[in-house]
């Protein structure tokens, strides 16, 4: 059985752990929220996005782009996006589990992958697969401007028919609680599919709208009036609407790849902070534990020496 010293000495060192795994919470949550922002902070693009591949879709009927065009699919390349450090729970265990269940499935074609993370790189190398290129920095700190050099290995990669499909796989943000493990094409481009993941970054604007509480008959004109506005916009194309689309496919794509990296991100703090609550919580119930178990010998030694007393004050009286 443990001494006395030594459950002080446990009992100090859990205390010192728990204050580590709180401060880790609360860093974690911070993280979380920017992270959240960040994504939100792209709506505004994805939403004129949307608008102008409306214009082009229409525009560029027939038009092919070596980006648009569908091939047989032998050989998959798929990005896959987890974090650089633990501690976060199931988080990068959830991607590779998804990685076992699509390679278990899919065994008629060749697979090689693009890591962005080194938990992912680690994950892939243990599954003995061929890693094209690993891109750990751009998880700590996402830009846009980041995200090229991952797009311009893709597209060297899908150009040159290296591969015949290029997939994402990463963790999308639904809540606190709440993260999912989501597979997504990049390449060949559908631009029913972009719409369609444009659609799911800006969320339901309109519902938003029509839900939006209107003071006054004045506010509720003007909005009326914005909102027509909007459904009749039209965009001059210049110079041409398949030049236009040439330059806009790779930006999408890095879109795509940001606001995906941009999800990991807040997924990744979310499942961090619940892991340090979790662990913060645990730390007080063992501080709990032990101190009974402490209150327990102390309170044994005294009834000890109570007894040790009475029986030698027994003695002397007799």
């Amino acid at each position: 059985m443990a001494s006395a010293r030594d459950i002080r000495r446990r009992i100090k060192g859990v205390k010192s752990t728990g204050k580590i795994t709180r401060a880790m919470e609360m860093i974690s949550a911070v993280k979380m929220r920017k992270a959240v922002q960040s994504v939100l902070g792209i709506r505004p693009f994805a939403l004129s996005a949307i608008e102008l591949l409306n214009q082009l879709d229409i525009a560029t009927k027939g038009e092919s782009h070596p980006l648009l065009t569908v091939r047989p699919v032998k050989k998959e390349l798929y990005v896959v996006i987890t974090s650089n450090r633990g501690l976060c729970g199931a988080f990068n265990a959830q991607v590779a589990r998804k990685l076992r269940q699509i390679l278990k499935e899919d065994t008629d074609r060749e697979h090689v992958f693009i890591t962005l993370g080194k938990k992912g790189e680690m994950a892939v190398r243990r599954l003995g697969k061929e890693i094209v290129a690993s891109f750990p920095d751009v998880i700590g700190a996402p830009t846009v401007e980041g995200m090229r050099a991952v797009t311009r290995v893709i597209i060297e990669e899908f150009e040159a028919k290296r591969v015949d499909r290029v997939v994402m796989v990463y963790t999308d943000y639904i809540s606190v609680m709440t993260q999912e493990v989501k597979v997504r094409g990049l390449l060949p481009v559908a631009i029913k599919d972009t719409k369609k993941a444009l659609n799911e970054i800006t969320g339901d604007v309109h519902r938003v709208a029509r839900e939006a509480t209107v003071t006054s008959d004045g506010d509720k004109l003007q909005a009326e009036a914005a909102s027509a506005k909007l459904l009749r916009a039209e965009y001059v194309i210049e110079p041409s609407p398949k030049k236009v689309l040439w330059r806009m496919i790779p930006r999408l794509i890095e879109m795509e790849l940001y606001h995906a990296v941009l999800e990991s991100n807040a997924s990744q703090e979310a499942a961090r902070m619940i892991a340090m609550q979790n662990a913060t919580d645990a730390a007080k119930d063992m501080v709990s534990d032990l101190t009974l178990a402490y209150n327990q010998i102390r309170q044994s030694k005294i009834t000890q020496e109570i007894a040790e007393l009475s029986a030698g004050m027994a003695a002397v009286t007799r």
